[in-house]
């Protein structure tokens, strides 16, 4: 065929092989040009087709066809996964991390099916697989039969060959990463991923603890009960978005006043987070841990640690440590105490909230819910013959109704006593708040965050004002695990979420004022930020402070 013809022919179906191979440069940055610029991956597959042909070779099922269509399939697999967790996750795929989660995702559509997740996780993988190849293969077969019909010339090649040199022209951008260079990193980074440092080494607790003065093991919290709240995607979009700050602060600003009724002040301040849009664990072990778990690898890295953590640090001083988690584990847990140091754990995985509601978009169990029976088995507890009276209580709460896809928020119930096994959430059907959203997208993203964080701050003020025990003066920590998913925040948004601290004791406050803390329920810290690594060893440095 005529230079002239065969040209675009061989650039279209340039195009066609670099659109997914190109997925993760264009699609997370919305800058769509970018899959113009031909991938090493793209050339190479081409010229080899282009070669096959030109030797007249017409049988597109063999060794080499086929093993050239499954790479192309696993190739683009690779950058679709890509593409969706910096888009989603504002991070890189790991093979090696994200790869067992595909087991956490079926538990998730699934529900609790117990050991046939270890028979369908891997058929799962391998299924999606062998997809992939098929799919490669199809396009590998129908390039092969157009490259032979036209014979692309020679000059042909040269002009789509000099397209190679447009990468290094792209100053500024990540246009010359290849899945290859992604391929070699991910082992890199497997062999030379930072190790967990121990950095953190507490002194042995009869010398860190003592205050013979006050008597108390930790002298700068005054072995106060401390009650801290993970809120599931409360990020730094909601202080600064003038769409969500609009509807988010006055319920912030509510409980900020019911606080101050009650004699507490507030401070506040934000840490960035590892992840943003999801792997609401990685934050939680960060938080915990004070190490920075920004990835799968680092967290199955804590097994073999032996890393002190916040919550096994205030067990050693005395505390009776509980934690809640109505969402956000989907099979046995012992982590919580071999991890952790967790006294005990109520969670959502075999029915240990006792809940008969109905389902509400990620957790059956909303928030309320779930504050409400961690507030009575905190009175079993606390009360005379319980494991925790006259135990100073660490009561860590990971929040879940505020999760995507913010489909169905549940209505906040006045009347605390009349939850009772959430059947009255069946009675309440024409409360519940609907948005046409799903896991992928949808038309009222903004509008059902906006209510499902809303909720959220409902419960806490009415919890704070009506039925948290605060006899002991407690300090309350309200903070975010990490930032929604897009579009809620924008493509230029930090990691970071707010963090709010009550408390009634100035000394304490004051102490968090000096490390960057200010006054009042809105943060207004100017990025780069703290990262939240950074709390656990702050908080034992202001409880290690002599009076």
């Amino acid at each position: 065929m005529a230079f002239t013809g065969s040209v675009p022919v061989f650039m279209g179906l340039l195009l066609l092989l670099n659109v997914p191979l190109s997925l993760y440069r264009w699609f997370p940055t919305d800058e769509y040009m970018l899959l113009l610029v031909p991938t090493v991956e793209s050339l190479v597959i081409i010229w080899i087709l282009h070669l096959k042909t030109r030797k007249g070779r017409r049988n597109t099922t063999s060794a080499a066809g086929v093993f050239l269509g499954v790479l192309l399939g696993i190739l683009s697999g690779l950058a679709a996964a890509e593409a969706f967790f910096r888009f989603f996750y504002a991070r890189s795929f790991s093979l090696r991390g994200d790869i067992p989660m595909v087991r956490g995702g079926l538990l998730l559509l699934l529900g609790e099916i117990g050991p046939l997740i270890y028979v369908i996780a891997p058929l799962t993988i391998a299924a999606l697989l062998v997809v992939l190849g098929l799919a490669g293969w199809t396009v590998v077969h129908l390039m092969t039969a157009t490259l032979r019909r036209f014979r692309p010339q020679t000059a042909a090649l040269v002009v789509i060959t000099l397209i190679v040199l447009i990468p290094l022209t792209a100053a500024g951008r990540d246009a010359s990463i290849t899945a290859v260079t992604f391929l070699a990193t991910q082992q890199a980074g497997s062999t030379k991923m930072d190790t967990i440092a121990t950095a953190l080494q507490p002194a042995p607790p009869q010398i860190l603890f003592e205050d013979d003065q006050a008597h108390y093991r930790l002298p700068g919290l005054q072995d106060r009960d401390i009650y801290v709240f993970l809120v599931e995607a409360y990020g730094y979009a909601s202080t600064y978005r003038p769409e969500l700050t609009e509807h988010l602060d006055p319920p912030r600003e509510h409980l900020e006043a019911v606080l101050q009724d009650k004699g507490y002040r507030v401070v506040t301040t934000y840490l960035e987070s590892p992840v943003a849009g999801g792997y609401s664990w990685l934050a939680d072990a960060t938080l915990l841990t004070g190490q920075w778990i920004n990835s799968q690898e680092r967290f199955f890295q804590l097994y073999d640690a032996d890393l002190p953590t916040l919550s096994g640090t205030l067990h050693d001083a005395g505390y009776y440590t509980f934690t809640l988690r109505p969402g956000t584990v989907h099979e046995p847990w012992p982590e919580g105490w071999d991890l952790y140091r967790f006294e005990e754990s109520v969670i959502g995985y075999g029915g240990g909230f006792s809940y008969r509601g109905p389902r509400f978009s990620y957790v059956s169990v909303p928030d309320q819910f779930a504050l409400w029976r961690g507030h009575q088995r905190l009175q079993e507890l606390t009360a005379p013959g319980g494991d925790a009276y006259e135990r100073p209580v660490l009561a860590y709460y990971q929040l879940v109704s505020s999760h995507t896809p913010f489909t169905r928020i549940p209505p906040f119930i006045p009347d605390w006593n009349t939850l009772g096994n959430g059947d009255i959430y069946h009675l309440r059907a024409d409360d519940i708040l609907l948005f046409n959203n799903s896991w992928t997208g949808g038309t009222q993203l903004i509008e059902g965050y906006v209510a499902s964080i809303s909720y959220v701050f409902t419960v806490l003020t009415d919890y704070v004002q009506h039925v948290m025990d605060d006899s002991s003066d407690p300090i309350i920590v309200i903070l975010g695990d990490h930032e929604p998913q897009r579009p809620i925040r924008s493509p230029q948004s930090v990691k970071s979420v707010p963090v709010h601290i009550a408390a009634r004791d100035a000394v304490f406050l004051s102490r968090l004022i000096a490390r960057g803390f200010t006054d009042g329920i809105h943060p207004d810290q100017p990025p780069p930020h703290e990262r939240m690594s950074t709390f656990f060893p702050m908080l034992m440095d202001i409880a290690r402070e002599p009076r």
